[in-house]
């Protein structure tokens, strides 16, 4: 089967990755785009090779051409998109977070399962290859039985100027909230992904420095169901980039180390019995490559969904309940009133 893809949304996640990946995967082809700006659209099609461009989202679904959908757009519309292309029929690959809230990631499941069609979330990072092998790690006992996985992203964001295109990020009617949503959302699918389902979140969610109302910084303590803790934190008030994604078993470590942006592949394990080893992987040369290609073969009927709605749903719960235990769990208290 060849995939022939519609893309909704002309926007640097579609330009640098998933419109690369789209037309570098076998038996995978882009047909046309969309785009509210037709100038951009028609620029998009000319720049990746796309046969035609239109100017609405329903022009683009009434072609019978295209069989699948690429939705790059922000979060505010993923649910509205994927409804309108599953009811033309159409599979769906949607950019992350899945949508603004879980009721919005239901209702796209729904859409989807009524009509027979399938749909994945852009959680590319499953596709990693030091996370697959992390995966493999893990499943074999390599460090034991896993305690603690710690995840660590730092970074600065706080554009000073309205008309920056990226502006959006920071707009909690277009984005849903701010660093855990954007960025942080990412880490906690590959959490998921790695140790299954999480039980318990605490959470504090707060803007401390940065000049917008979605939080700015995030930190969020997860049990999960097989037992183990996490720790992950999230910034874009620190002047230092860092990214650090740690997990802890009783036999030894696992380091997976980020390099450029599609990682550069790279693993460090640390056993009792061998001591400190590196593993060296070929890293993605476009970041979308191993989901797209997923998404190809899935619909050949070779591979299950990497990350298919029912999984994807899940880090918005994890979200929504980091908000809801920012809001409310916290226990003040007043140490002025010590006295010795």
């Amino acid at each position: 089967m060849i995939v022939k893809w519609g893309i909704i949304g002309c926007g640097d996640v579609a330009n640098r990755k998933g419109g690369p990946a789209l037309i570098n995967v076998e038996r995978s082809e882009l047909v046309a785009v969309a785009s509210r700006t037709p100038e951009r659209a028609r620029e998009f099609a000319a720049r990746h090779g796309a046969k035609r461009y239109y100017r609405t989202v329903e022009e683009l679904l009434s072609d019978d051409e295209i069989n699948a959908i690429y939705i790059a757009t922000p979060p505010n519309v993923h649910c509205k998109y994927t409804v309108l292309a599953a009811e033309a029929g159409k599979h769906v690959l949607c950019e992350k977070p899945m949508a603004m809230n879980v009721r919005e990631c239901e209702e796209m499941i729904r859409a989807c399962r009524r009509n027979n069609v399938k749909l994945m979330v852009a959680y590319y990072r499953r596709g990693y290859p030091n996370v697959q092998w992390a995966k493999q790690l893990i499943e074999q006992g390599t460090i034991g039985e896993i305690m603690l996985a710690k995840v660590n992203s730092t970074g600065y964001y706080n554009p000073e100027d309205p008309n920056d295109p990226k502006h959006w990020r920071t707009n909690p009617k277009i984005a849903g909230g701010g660093v855990l949503m954007d960025f942080g959302c990412h880490y906690l699918d590959l959490l998921l992904y790695l140790f299954g389902d999480v039980t318990h979140v605490k959470a504090l969610t707060e803007t401390l420095h940065c000049s917008y109302s979605v939080e700015d910084s995030a930190l969020l303590i997860l049990k999960f169901k097989r037992g183990m803790h996490g720790l992950a934190n999230f910034n874009w008030n620190i002047g230092v980039s860092e990214l650090s994604f740690e997990i802890y078993g009783t036999q030894g470590k696992i380091s997976l180390i980020p390099g450029d942006v599609s990682m550069s592949g790279d693993l460090i394990v640390y056993t009792k019995k061998e001591g400190r080893r590196e593993i060296h992987l070929k890293p993605l040369q476009i970041t979308h490559q191993a989901i797209v290609k997923n998404f190809v073969d899935s619909l050949s009927g070779e591979e299950e969904l990497l990350c298919p709605g029912e999984e994807a749903i899940k880090t918005n719960k994890i979200i929504e309940a980091a908000y809801q235990s920012s809001r409310n769990l916290w226990s003040k208290i007043d140490l002025s009133s010590v006295r010795v």
